[in-house]
């Protein structure tokens, strides 16, 4: 099961303004989701999830490029921009992997009419104009930074008389050993319900080809 840690849906915001912050919200990203049956072999995750943090950007709709004077990186259609601070209407900027700092290419709206219409290599250098108005549309862009706390409840295998499971946290995708704990819970004939840490499964059946089961509740 993988997250997909960086994602942009269409939304409407306002215009980014000198003086404003880009305001930041944070919520939990589940696998899978409650009531939908599911089938993990053994050594998979039966249940993770991650605090994914999000702001208010933008997206470019249509392939252009930006940069320097003698370099201009190409940047295709899709690339998300992270809100920097001014009295334009929209100024954004390409930020560092993962991250929400700009690092640029940097680009500019002048005139808020919904396309950007100066670039440069980052926020500070001198901008010029775009060869042509890049359209772009206001979006939220989400991610899981480093310092983001992520926990996993792993199913181990199955014995005659138990189900084996490890509950891990992470962070910075490195496992931390005093976070890590092996658990065993009694086997009953199926379906059975269980609690594994605040999870309550109902466990439907167990084969060669892993454990088949539906979250019911996160306490």
């Amino acid at each position: 099961m993988k997250h997909f840690f960086v994602k942009v849906a269409l939304f409407s915001f306002a215009p980014f303004t000198v003086g404003q912050s880009a305001a930041q919200t944070q919520n939990i990203v589940s696998t899978p989701e409650v009531g939908v049956e599911t089938l993990i072999s053994a050594g998979g995750d039966i249940y993770s999830y991650v605090r994914v943090y999000t702001i208010n950007g933008a997206r470019i709709e249509t392939d252009t490029k930006a940069g320097d004077w003698l370099l201009e990186d190409k940047l295709p259609k899709g690339t998300v921009l992270v809100p920097v601070a001014t009295s334009k209407k929209f100024k954004g900027c390409i930020p560092y992997p993962n991250t929400f700092d700009a690092k640029g290419p940097c680009l500019i709206d002048d005139d808020g009419d919904g396309t950007l219409d100066r670039h440069s290599r980052d926020e500070i250098t001198l901008f010029r104009k775009v060869k042509e108005p890049v359209p772009y549309t206001l979006v939220p862009i989400s991610i899981a930074q480093p310092d983001s706390l992520k926990r996993t409840i792993l199913y181990q295998g199955a014995t005659a008389d138990s189900l084996r499971f490890s509950y891990r946290e992470f962070k910075d995708d490195m496992a931390r050993p005093a976070f890590t704990e092996e658990l065993s819970i009694p086997r009953e004939p199926f379906p059975a319900m269980i609690m594994v840490k605040n999870l309550q499964i109902e466990v439907l059946s167990v084969s060669g080809m892993g454990l088949r089961y539906r979250v019911v509740k996160v306490n």
